[in-house]
């Protein structure tokens, strides 16, 4: 009876901690899908204002909303690469967590960019507008170029 007994519980034991494995890795994978989101919408508002600019497509009144959007989405840039959501399917290179001071200040860049670029699209300075959003463009690369795979 003992034997069954402490197998019982060696059984439940290993099932427990292969169900919290699976679950961590459910929460990994969950983390780096919102990332992925909220990158794409960064580069969608990015694309949308490129196209305005271009004079291809839009109205410049939009501008400014995509710039707002931009800058609302960099608040929330600081905490969507946590721990333990460098393994998977991401282009998030280790140097993210590896070197958290560089990325940390890369980062800053891209925000103090992001707010900029608001401003001057809230202010309808469209002579402005133009080196703003190079601003911000250098300040995506910053990151791109020492954070992230380089795309094939």
């Amino acid at each position: 009876m003992k034997i069954r007994i402490v197998t019982f519980a060696i059984l439940a034991v290993s099932a427990l901690s292969i169900g919290a494995a699976t679950f961590a890795r459910a929460d990994d994978a969950g983390e780096i899908a919102y990332r992925k989101a909220v990158m794409s919408s960064i580069g969608g508002h990015m694309a949308a204002m490129a196209t305005i600019i271009k004079k291809a497509g839009g109205q410049p009144a939009d501008l400014a909303v995509h710039a707002d959007g931009i800058a609302a989405l960099s608040k929330i840039a600081g905490h969507i690469f946590p721990e333990g959501s460098e393994f998977g399917d991401t282009a998030a290179l280790p140097a993210i967590w590896d070197k958290p001071d560089e990325f940390k200040k890369a980062l800053s860049a891209f925000q103090t960019a992001a707010a900029h670029l608001s401003k001057v699209a809230d202010g309808g300075d469209m002579q402005a507008f133009g080196p703003a959003f190079g601003g911000l463009a250098k300040a995506c690369k910053g990151c791109h170029e020492n954070f992230r795979e380089k795309k094939q």
